[in-house]
């Protein structure tokens, strides 16, 4: 089955929403647990770090499983600045982690173009 051009970027916006929504929601309801007090309170508020860190691992999955490229390299490099400078930024987990991970996306993009 081969997907036409629309049905691509649909798919991938798609997945961009899924992606946003499964890192907006726990934070949100993490934000109303945070009043309270209990384990499930300090579960959730590591979740936005448990999300920088699953995307660390997926980046540098690249660099055990094959010979770093320099591409690759330079991509890992530019999302972990995203984050660092939107998180400094913002103030905000789930916006350093979107910020992240747009930076490694256009780095990727623009490297292997």
């Amino acid at each position: 089955m081969t997907l036409s051009s629309t049905q691509f970027v649909a798919l991938i916006v798609a997945a961009g929403i899924g992606t946003y929504l499964i890192r907006l929601l726990p934070m949100l309801v993490g934000q109303r647990l945070a009043r309270g007090s209990g384990p499930l309170t300090l579960i959730l508020s590591a979740l936005g770090l448990s999300a920088i860190a699953a995307l660390i691992v997926v980046s540098v999955g690249d660099l055990w499983q094959n010979q770093p490229q320099p591409a690759t390299l330079i991509s890992l490099a530019a999302g972990t600045l995203g984050v660092l400078i939107t998180l400094r930024l913002s103030r905000n987990v789930g916006i350093a982690t979107l910020g992240g991970a747009l930076l490694y996306g256009v780095a990727t993009m623009l490297l292997q173009g």
